[in-house]
């Protein structure tokens, strides 16, 4: 089918609003536009439709919208025709364009939310088995068909709230559960909206196949991370035991919810949700108990640890809490941590000077072991450098700049540029000969690996003349532009 020709005396008006301003131009389009009779205007829609696919799908979808408003049998099929796709896969660009055909479905159930809140339940149960198997093999990155799933969910809700279910609703809707591919349901909010009758028959339910679980699954003896690391894999029981547990707290009793909570309690996060529980409701001698348990069967756990390390501080434990912290320090010692520590270790009686000093001694020791390490590692002949990075860094938040010079100034040492950068920054005024030569060595590392803009050497040459005395400036700069002059953009920002 071809486009009708143009008339003369049209084609005389679009040349005119071509001559308007943009605003004019639009009106006057609007007004040719709607001064068409309707069966040009079809007309000219099928052609253009016809030569463009996304065009004539959004045309598909606008005829089946207005074919099935306000029938729920014809909105099923509309539902089904809407969301479908026939290909194997959608990339993210498809996907968008997917979702937004398939958005129409949110116009066609609105209006049943008042009229025929049943039929709306099903319709959107029905939609998501729709969107179910194109959501699962599309490329969703921008979140659109997922988004389109939440919609759907949050429709349900309200078709829910506006006309409960019987507790019969139960197995038709772990059965669109089951379906789901991302298992993104909120079943506490599912069973707030559907009412007293189907939480009675979820409590049920839940209870039986909990119990079902266990019964085939008996508790093995905890002996390692592979026990652990089985039960991290295992989706059904974690899946059983939240609706099991959901079930048990719609009965508003916490004591029977820390019950059922304790007799399955077996992952890090479960043993953490239990800490938790206690401590909401003031139990916090059980919540030390569990805790220190959690820490005993998961010691590499950090949640495990930090709840117990709360508990510890809550209850005055002061030497616990210092051993964690301690702990913690050693296996990664920085600053914060450090300054924690002697904060622990005054808080259990310590002296803290002596304690400062033994933190030094670890940090000392800590670096010879990791020397040894590199040095057998290392190839034969390399030589292998004592960092001195860890004290360097204690000394400077002690404020002891001139200390932290002399572990560097240590013949065979190591400080990261950082670090070095840190300790020049500081170091008195006194030392303003010695701050050039830190940060001058810290230059010469970073233009080794920088490129443009050059913002990292460039701010270290800012900080280096305000050392340097003036009369060695000109020529420091001078040297710098001869050195470093392939680099333009290094040598433009030069002062």
């Amino acid at each position: 089918m071809t486009a009708p020709a143009q008339d003369p005396e049209a084609a005389q008006t679009m040349a005119a609003t071509d001559r308007r301003t943009p605003a004019s131009s639009r009106e006057a389009l609007q007004r040719f536009v709607q001064g068409q009779s309707a069966p040009a205007l079809a007309e000219r829609l099928w052609a253009w439709a016809e030569n463009d696919r996304g065009l004539m799908a959004e045309l598909k979808a606008w005829a089946i919208e207005h074919n099935a408003a306000g029938d729920p049998k014809a909105l099923r099929s509309a539902i089904t025709e809407l969301l479908g796709h026939h290909g194997d896969y959608l990339d993210c660009g498809e996907s968008d364009a997917y979702a937004l055909r398939a958005s129409r479905v949110l116009n066609l159930l609105a209006p049943l939310l008042e009229s025929d809140p049943v039929s709306l339940r099903m319709l959107c149960e029905h939609a998501l088995r729709c969107i179910y198997p194109v959501a699962e093999s599309a490329d969703d990155s921008n979140g659109e068909i997922g988004g389109l799933m939440e919609q759907l969910m949050d429709c349900l809700l309200d078709a829910l709230r506006a006309a409960p279910p019987p507790a019969s609703w139960l197995q038709s809707w772990f059965a669109l559960m089951a379906e789901d591919p991302f298992g993104v349901w909120d079943e506490a909010a599912v069973l707030e909206a559907a009412g007293i009758e189907v939480q009675a028959h979820y409590g049920g339910r839940a209870q039986k196949d909990w119990q079902d679980w266990q019964s085939q699954h008996p508790p093995a003896p905890v002996s390692g991370a592979g026990q652990h690391a089985s039960l991290r894999d295992d989706g059904e029981r974690i899946r059983l035991r939240r609706r099991y547990l959901n079930s048990v707290n719609l009965q508003g009793a916490p004591l029977v919810l820390k019950n059922a909570m304790a007799e399955s309690v077996q992952l890090p996060y479960e043993f953490g949700e239990l800490v938790a529980h206690c401590e909401a409701q003031g139990w916090f001698g059980e919540a030390l108990q569990w805790a220190q348990t959690a820490a005993q069967r998961y010691p590499d756990d950090w949640r495990c640890e930090s709840d117990l390390l709360r508990c510890c501080e809550r209850e005055g434990l002061h030497d616990a809490s210092l051993a964690l912290l301690r702990r913690r320090l050693e296996k990664s010692p920085n600053v914060a941590a450090y300054q924690t520590v002697l904060q622990a270790a005054e808080r259990a009686g310590h002296d803290r000077a002596a304690y400062r000093a033994e933190l030094f001694v670890w940090a000392e020791q800590h670096a010879l072991a990791q020397q040894d390490t590199q040095r057998q590692r290392a190839r034969q002949g390399t030589p292998v450098l004592h960092s001195v990075d860890i004290r360097v860094q204690w000394l400077l938040a002690d404020g002891q700049p001139v200390q932290a010079l002399a572990l560097v100034q240590q013949p065979g040492t190591h400080c990261d540029p950082h670090t070095l950068t840190a300790l020049a920054q500081q170091l008195p005024a006194t030392h303003h000969a010695v701050a050039v030569q830190l940060l001058q060595q810290v230059f010469v590392t970073a233009m080794q690996t920088a490129s443009s803009p050059y913002s990292a050497p460039l701010a270290l040459v800012r900080a280096i003349l305000v050392r340097m005395p003036a009369a060695e400036q000109a020529t420091w700069l001078a040297t710098l532009r001869t050195q470093y002059k392939p680099k333009r953009n290094f040598i433009a920002g030069l002062p």
